[in-house]
């Protein structure tokens, strides 16, 4: 038992010994290079830049196109016609109120008192009446109103009632009491009648005076030549 134990640990010995001989056989290795900087920078930007030489070349050289230049077109002046004004000539009628025709009808029948043009010292009070016809087939009724259309009141309420009824085809006078102004001149005062809902109706009837003297035209008399006598 001894003898087999001595013989495998000199085997093993054996071994190591030959393992170590062959380690300390074996050459060498030889020491890497020190590599240097600034020079792999150096063949690193050659490199680079005989790629970009090459690029170039292979691109297409770029051909300068001339561009058109613009033409100018002048723009032609738009023309202006001016407008002819023309003067209507026709009658103003009487106001018509509401989308609906007022079946109320009325037409002027006569001037009773102070014609037009009748002259008025100034400053003085007068009465002007006019005569109406009622030409519908309604009856005005005594709510019915009469009310200054156009001009100055001279004195009198503007709006008040008609205070009668008036029948279809009947007639009836309108009296209103004016105070004349002091100014010399020519005036006018224009009044209308309405239903219970303020429409108007009929024709519109007025009064026109004078304060002062009416102008009057003086007539030109052409002297007869005097007869020559004959020697």
């Amino acid at each position: 038992m001894d003898q087999k134990r001595k013989r495998a640990r000199f085997g093993v010995f054996t071994i190591l010994i030959f393992a170590i001989s062959l380690t300390a056989c074996k050459p060498a290795v030889p020491a890497e290079p020190t590599l240097d900087a600034n020079a792999i920078f150096t063949q690193s930007a050659q490199t680079m830049i005989a790629q970009l030489t090459r690029t170039a070349l292979s691109l297409p050289t770029a051909t300068n196109t001339e561009q058109p230049t613009p033409t100018l077109t002048p723009t032609q002046e738009p023309t202006f016609t001016p407008e002819t004004q023309t003067t209507s000539t026709t009658p103003v009628s009487s106001p018509v109120v509401g989308s609906t025709p007022n079946p109320n009808k009325m037409v002027f029948v006569a001037d009773i008192t102070i014609p037009d043009g009748q002259v008025i010292p100034p400053g003085t009070k007068f009465v002007k009446t006019w005569r109406l016809k009622n030409t519908g087939t309604t009856t005005w009724k005594e709510n019915y109103k009469v009310r200054l259309w156009a001009g100055q009141s001279f004195g009198a309420p503007t709006s008040f009632l008609l205070g009668q009824e008036v029948k279809p085809n009947a007639e009836v006078d309108i009296s209103i009491e004016f105070t004349a102004p002091t100014q010399q001149g020519e005036y006018s005062s224009y009044w209308i009648l309405s239903d219970e809902i303020e429409a108007n109706f009929g024709t519109v009837f007025n009064v026109t005076f004078v304060i002062g003297t009416l102008a009057t035209s003086t007539a030109t008399t052409t002297p007869e030549p005097e007869p020559t006598a004959t020697p």
